[in-house]
C-alpha cells in the first residue's frame, strides 16, 4: 500500500507487508451475523490467498479480490495486482453496487512502519463502496485518540466481537507450519461494519454511537482433519 513510511522498530518480527491470513470461518461468522446484500459485488482489496472472497462465494455472493501482489495460483476470483491507496482505481471499484470486506494491513509495508495504515485503507474503502464496508480489526483498535474522528465522521452501524480468537499466521510460513498453522489464536478480533446508505445512530444528546454484538464461538472442534475442513 502507498503511505508515509517511517523506520521499522528494532527486533520486529512482523511480516514485512503485514500479510496475515484469516481462516474462512471468520468471514462465515460475519455472514451469519450481518445482513449482506445479495445484489452487489463484494471486493477484498487486500485479498492475500482469497479466503474472504472464497468464503463469500461459498455462501452465494458475487465476490472478488485484488492485492499488491499475486499470492494465488491463477485463481478465478483474483482480479489482478492493485494498490488500494494508489492513484488509479480498479474497474471493480467503479461497480454500481459495491461492498468491501477485508482484513487490512495494520502498520507495515515493505518492512517499514506506516502510521495510520489501517485507517487510511478504511477511509479509502469508504470513499469507494456504495453499500457496506466490513473491516476485520484487532479489538484494541477501537481505543485510539487518533481514530476518534474516523468513528465520528464515519460512524459504523455496529461492532461484532469474535468471542473465539482466530489464528492469523503470516502467509509466508503457512505451508511450513502445516497442520499447526491455524491453532491457538492469541489476539481478540472484531468486525467493524459501516453502511454508506444509513445515517449514523445518535443518542439523546446527538452523539453518534455504534451498537456492540458478540459473535459466539463455534462448537468445539477437536480433530485435525475437522479443523482443516472448518477453516
Amino acid at each position: 500500500m502507498s503511505g508515509e513510511l517511517t523506520s521499522r522498530p528494532k527486533g520486529s518480527t512482523r511480516h514485512p507487508w503485514d500479510w496475515y491470513v484469516e481462516e474462512r470461518w471468520v468471514t462465515h461468522r460475519l455472514i451469519d451475523m450481518v445482513a449482506l446484500e445479495s445484489d452487489v459485488t463484494y471486493l477484498d482489496p487486500c485479498c492475500g490467498q482469497l479466503h474472504i472472497p472464497e468464503a463469500l462465494t461459498e455462501r452465494g455472493f458475487n465476490a472478488y479480490g485484488t492485492d499488491l501482489f499475486d499470492r494465488t495460483i491463477e485463481h478465478r476470483l483474483f482480479m489482478g495486482e492493485h494498490d488500494l491507496l494508489g492513484d488509479q482505481r480498479h474497474l471493480l471499484e467503479a461497480s454500481g453496487g459495491l461492498s468491501i470486506i477485508f482484513n487490512p494491513p495494520f502498520s507495515f509495508q515493505n518492512g517499514r512502519l506506516v502510521r495510520g495504515l489501517a485507517e487510511k485503507c478504511i477511509r479509502r474503502a469508504l470513499s469507494i463502496a456504495t453499500h457496506k464496508v466490513c473491516a476485520l480489526l484487532p479489538l484494541k483498535w477501537l481505543a485510539s485518540a487518533g481514530r476518534y474522528r474516523l468513528f465520528t465522521d464515519e460512524t459504523p452501524i455496529g461492532v461484532w466481537i469474535l468471542c473465539e480468537r482466530p489464528s492469523m499466521p503470516p502467509g509466508n510460513i503457512i505451508q511450513q507450519l502445516g497442520d499447526d498453522a491455524y491453532d491457538h489464536g492469541k489476539i481478540d478480533y472484531m468486525w467493524v461494519v459501516w453502511d454508506k446508505r444509513h445515517a449514523p445512530m445518535t443518542d439523546f444528546q446527538g452523539r453518534p454511537f455504534a451498537p456492540t454484538f458478540w459473535i459466539p464461538p463455534r462448537e468445539k472442534i477437536t480433530g485435525t482433519a475437522e479443523r482443516k475442513l472448518a477453516a
